[in-house]
Order: structure tokens, then C-alpha cells, then sequence
């Protein structure tokens, strides 16, 4: 691994452990064991660090939405797809744990969320679209659908506030239990085909699960 994903890597262990705010740079450099000056010549303050790894979560997340639009009809992949946003989420943790005071320190964070947030829209319109046009969910109405992706944004980016303050149990546990608060807003306009197709999808995870010994 070279040295600036190192940094990387460790500066995302410290934050999420710690906050962003309890960790400096020279703490970085001295865990991995290296000088100060060698982690300010691939970054000139902590700022970029924080800055670098935001930019890497949302094009992570933004990555795997735009897969599970593709693969919308899959058996068991879906289900895959949808739970890698929130690992996402989890992995890249101390961002949207400290959102809104990121947000107020950085300028460029800000702007950014209004961003992704457009993207992640357009990607889920699309979403809706084809599932509308399968049959899985019923025609829009009105402005029925924007509240949906709406709230389905919100689960993404805010279960990981929930899960800290109300959430037992291990990652795995969390992530199901509200995989499952999003399917359940994905599906409030569906159709009786798209809550067999669900269920079906549910059943083939059981099944191949049971084999494995899950």
C-alpha cells in the first residue's frame, strides 16, 4: 500500500474511532509511524485528508446506486447492492456523524451534499422508471415518488445517527435492520406483482443462506 493511501486508511480508522475534531494530523503521522513531514508532502493539513476521504464515500455510494439500478431485476445480487450502500455508510461512518458540523467548517462539503444529493435523485427517478414501466410499481401521482426518494436519501445518510444512539447488536444486525427500513419506503407504492417479486427475492436470500450455513 503506498504511503498516501496509508494515511488514508488510517486517518478513516482514527476519525471514526475518535471524531475528526480528537484526532490531528501528527497523531496520523505517529501511528503509522511516520515523520510529520512525510504525511504533509501527500497532505498539507488534516482538512485534505477529511476532504479526501468525503469525496471517496460519495463515489463509492454513488457507484454502488448507479449498479443496483443495473442489476434492478437480479435475484439475490439486488439485496447485495442495496446493503453495500449502507456498508458504505458504516465504513466512511464519522462523516455522517459529524455532518452538519463538517458542513459548517467546510464550505466545499456543503455544496457538495446538494450535489450528490441531485445525483442520487436523478439515479433513483431512473430507478423508478423502469419499475414503473415492469409493472412492480404502481403510475405516478403527483408528487408521490419525490417523497419517496426523499425519505430514502434521509434513511441512507441518517440510520448511522440512529444505529449510534438506539441501535444493539453487531454491524451486520444494524445494517439488515435498516436495509429493511429502506426496502419497506421502496415499497410503499408497489405493486401486487412488485411485493411478490420482494418476497421472492427475500425467499431465494433464505434459501441460499440456509445452504451455507448463514
Amino acid at each position: 500500500m503506498k504511503t498516501k493511501d496509508k494515511i488514508l486508511h488510517q486517518g478513516l480508522r482514527l476519525f471514526n474511532e475518535s471524531g475528526v475534531d480528537q484526532v490531528s494530523a501528527l497523531e496520523i503521522s505517529q501511528s503509522l509511524g511516520i515523520s510529520y513531514g512525510n504525511l504533509t508532502y501527500h497532505f498539507n493539513k488534516k482538512d485534505e485528508i477529511v476532504l479526501t476521504l468525503y469525496t471517496q464515500m460519495q463515489e463509492e455510494l454513488d457507484a454502488s446506486m448507479a449498479n443496483l439500478v443495473e442489476h434492478l431485476f437480479a435475484e439475490t445480487y439486488y439485496l447485495k447492492l442495496v446493503n453495500e450502500l449502507f456498508e458504505i455508510v458504516w465504513k466512511y461512518r464519522f462523516i455522517y456523524l459529524n455532518i452538519n458540523s463538517l458542513m459548517n467548517q467546510f464550505e466545499s462539503i456543503r455544496q457538495a451534499e446538494k450535489s450528490y444529493l441531485l445525483t442520487r435523485k436523478k439515479i433513483l427517478n431512473k430507478a423508478k422508471i423502469l419499475l414503473i414501466k415492469e409493472g412492480y410499481l404502481h403510475p405516478e401521482v403527483g408528487e408521490n415518488y419525490q417523497r419517496v426518494i426523499q425519505n430514502l436519501n434521509i434513511v441512507l445518510t441518517a440510520w448511522i445517527i440512529d444505529a449510534k444512539l438506539f441501535s444493539d447488536g453487531s454491524i451486520t444486525e444494524k445494517i439488515t435492520s435498516y436495509a429493511s427500513l429502506f426496502y419497506s419506503i421502496a415499497l410503499t407504492h408497489a405493486t401486487n406483482k412488485g411485493h411478490k417479486r420482494y418476497q421472492q427475492l427475500i425467499d431465494h436470500v433464505a434459501v441460499i443462506d440456509k445452504a451455507i450455513g448463514v
